[in-house]
């Protein structure tokens, strides 16, 4: 077995089985203590794939590997920054993705929100972008509009999928009987402006790693899988 299933097997065994736990009411406090490391955790190993990516030299654009090294890892941090500072305005005013309030599960925390939150909007950046990046021709991929709106149109629907397992979890919970539309919209318009600096940068000009891709589909089975325990 190759490195690169290796992987995948192991992506799939970790989120699968964590989801399986919830399914069964097993080892939940396993799965709190796990929550932050695999969150920070997940998010540090797609960045390090890009990263390990962007050594090669791609003939679709004019970037030397180092100066896309140096951008990317800008970029990630910038999203790491900027999630937590978007997602700080919005717990205290309320005036971004609704009224909400984050649990102490997820600590430690940079003012009203845990910093895990910042890898959270990175490593599903990346998960994104991968999908945009894989499926579509090189057009979009070098039109900074057209790859920021698909990108941030899979960071909604992937949204739609974690929120009821997320608040399951005791990550976050809402001031209000349901998850206000306006957390969607404000969910896809931050999304887009991540990505479009981005693909702006010309650092998603080249195909994501696959593994990025297989990520996406591996956290929404397990946020899945949490709903359905919790149903």
């Amino acid at each position: 077995m190759n490195t690169y299933r290796i992987k995948l097997l192991a992506l799939y065994l970790l989120l699968i089985a964590g989801g399986l736990w919830h399914v069964l009411h097993v080892f939940q406090h396993t799965m709190q203590v796990l929550a932050v490391p695999m969150i920070v955790g997940i998010s540090l190993w797609l960045a390090y794939e890009y990263w390990h990516l962007y050594a090669l030299p791609l003939l679709i654009d004019t970037q030397s590997p180092r100066l896309r090294q140096r951008n990317f890892a800008l970029w990630c941090i910038g999203v790491v920054a900027a999630g937590i500072g978007v997602e700080a305005l919005g717990v205290r005013t309320g005036l971004v993705f609704g009224h909400y309030e984050y649990g102490s599960l997820l600590a430690p925390f940079i003012g009203p929100v845990p910093l895990a939150i910042g890898f959270a909007w990175l490593g599903m950046m990346l998960c994104s972008v991968a999908i945009v990046t894989r499926s579509t021709p090189r057009s979009l991929r070098l039109n900074p509009f057209a790859g920021a709106l698909m990108t941030a149109l899979f960071m909604m629907i992937f949204d739609v999928l974690m929120e009821p397992a997320a608040i399951a979890l005791g990550y976050w919970h809402w001031f209000g009987e349901s998850i206000p539309l306006q957390n969607y919209i404000a969910w896809f318009g931050v999304s887009f402006v991540f990505a479009y600096i981005g693909f702006r940068l010309q650092l998603f000009a080249g195909k994501a790693p696959l593994v990025a891709l297989h990520a996406y589909f591996a956290q929404a089975l397990y946020f899945a899988l949490v709903a359905i325990g919790a149903s």
